[in-house]
């Protein structure tokens, strides 16, 4: 009996260890940035970044040359719904890299979260992404494509 109490413990342990609590506040260091394009630079990236008080910017470069600038404001609820759905996305369980060596001249992208001192970077090269990193992304960009119309 003792025995499947701590396995039940474990089990427990593992499940929702991975799992990332749901903020109620802002952090005052929040900084959400998903960037996104080709591998090689000079053929486009779009870059996405929202920091603590809700100011975002959108911005696309090709041949470093600036495409598109586009800034937005979230309000704090606003904010505060994409932070929870990065968060109850799985986004924090992922690994930090997934990669197929085999496939070039693909596309690159990447999510990187910084809240309370922490950061969580997932980055994807030339492979799908994983359902959770997609989740996190899209939300990301559907908030930024919406408040630039």
């Amino acid at each position: 009996m003792k025995f499947y109490t701590i396995l039940g413990i474990l089990v427990l342990l593992v499940c929702f260890g991975c799992i990332q609590p749901k903020s109620t506040t802002i952090p005052s260091d929040l900084e959400i940035t998903h960037s996104f394009g080709a591998c090689h630079a000079d053929w486009g990236t779009t870059t996405i970044t929202i920091d603590a008080q809700g100011d975002g910017v959108y911005e696309s470069t090709r041949d470093g040359q600036v495409e598109f600038r586009k800034t937005f404001k979230l309000n704090e609820e606003e904010l505060l719904g994409l932070l929870n759905k990065i968060e109850e996305s799985g986004f924090y369980s992922l690994n930090d890299f997934y990669n197929d060596p085999g496939v070039m001249d693909g596309s690159c992208e990447s999510v990187f979260v910084t809240k309370n001192s922490s950061t969580k970077s997932v980055a994807v090269s030339n492979t799908p992404a994983p359902k959770a990193y997609t989740t996190a992304a899209d939300a990301i960009v559907a908030i930024a494509e919406d408040k630039t119309k």
